[in-house]
């Protein structure tokens, strides 16, 4: 399950609640909805859920407000929906990336390829491919196996971003 998606960069005060609906219909409905249709064939064949969260689901940042929301629903679903399979042979995964240059930021920023351009030089992210290569890797492991979560980010990024504000 790897739709996902962000709309808007501003404060909560300041956000869509447009841009908060879409998050939500996407990040969340979209992807229960797929999951239960899913969980009878899965169960038959013992497949895998491979969810996609973010490191926004447990590191807030500005902006980040209801992407963060959505993204902890995946994280926590994906470790509920374990335990609901616990017995099944079911395994279920999510994987959650830090900054990845893909289409994400121009989506996010509303078509602004000069801001995607902007958050993302020089600043060595993860690519599409480095996702990809992960996500194969937990689907390539032995059915007795289950990776229950993935937490990675680009050596730039940290999660050390606590913010103070001064008064004067």
């Amino acid at each position: 399950n790897n739709a996902g998606l962000a709309q808007g960069t501003q404060p909560a005060q300041d956000a869509l609640l447009s841009d908060w609906k879409t998050m939500i219909d996407t990040n969340v409905t979209a992807l229960v909805t797929l999951t239960h249709a899913l969980l009878p064939t899965l169960i038959a064949r013992k497949g895998a859920v491979i969810n996609i969260s973010s490191t926004a689901a447990t590191y807030p940042y500005t902006g980040g407000n209801v992407y963060g929301g959505s993204k902890a629903f995946v994280s926590q679903f994906s470790l509920g929906l374990r335990a609901d399979l616990h017995g099944t042979g079911v395994r279920v995964t999510v994987i959650e990336p830090g900054m990845a240059e893909t289409e994400f930021t121009v989506v996010r920023t509303h078509g602004d390829q000069v801001a995607s351009d902007k958050l993302y030089g020089g600043a060595n992210p993860m690519t599409a491919e480095d996702i990809a290569d992960t996500i194969f890797w937990v689907a390539s492991q032995p059915p007795h196996l289950n990776i229950n979560r993935i937490e990675l980010m680009p050596t730039s990024q940290s999660f050390a971003g606590f913010q103070v504000h001064r008064e004067g």
